[in-house]
């Protein structure tokens, strides 16, 4: 598992790329939206139903991340695919970076097993500044 701040992940090389941007509006509802919005797309890609739950939970994770812990929630929801590799961006307003390597271990807490799940589903994350916040990202083979 490769976690890195600062980077992006580094783009697939062959094949035909598959993008996908999606807009998210402020609220949990955006959680929502994205699955749905995911779940669609990486279906309509061909995507084996294995991968694309795996894909949509991570999804969920980091949607709900940004709207949990940023004021004005997620921005944008990006997917990029070529072989066999998945990308997954997820951009907030929050200028700070996430710290990612904390992991949940409290079996009694209702909250904070998010990272955990990202990390054991993929093969790569981190997280990267963007012009209006920060991305984070995660990176799975499909």
């Amino acid at each position: 598992m490769k976690i890195t701040i600062g980077h992006t992940p580094a783009p697939p090389r062959t094949g035909t790329p598959r993008s996908s941007h999606l807009p998210l509006d402020q609220g949990l509802h955006a959680v929502r939206t994205a699955r749905h919005h995911a779940d669609e797309v990486l279906t309509s890609w061909g995507m084996s139903g294995s991968a694309v739950e795996d894909a949509v939970m991570v999804i969920s994770e980091l949607v709900t991340n940004a709207c949990l812990h940023t004021l004005d929630g997620p921005v944008e929801l990006r997917l990029l695919s070529q072989d066999r590799q998945l990308v997954i961006e997820v951009t907030d307003t929050c200028p700070e970076t996430t710290d990612l390597s904390i992991l949940w271990s409290d079996t009694d807490c209702d909250h904070g097993r998010g990272l955990a799940i990202v990390r054991a589903l993929t093969c790569a994350f981190g997280c990267s500044r963007a012009p209006e916040g920060k991305t984070v990202w995660a990176q799975m083979n499909t």
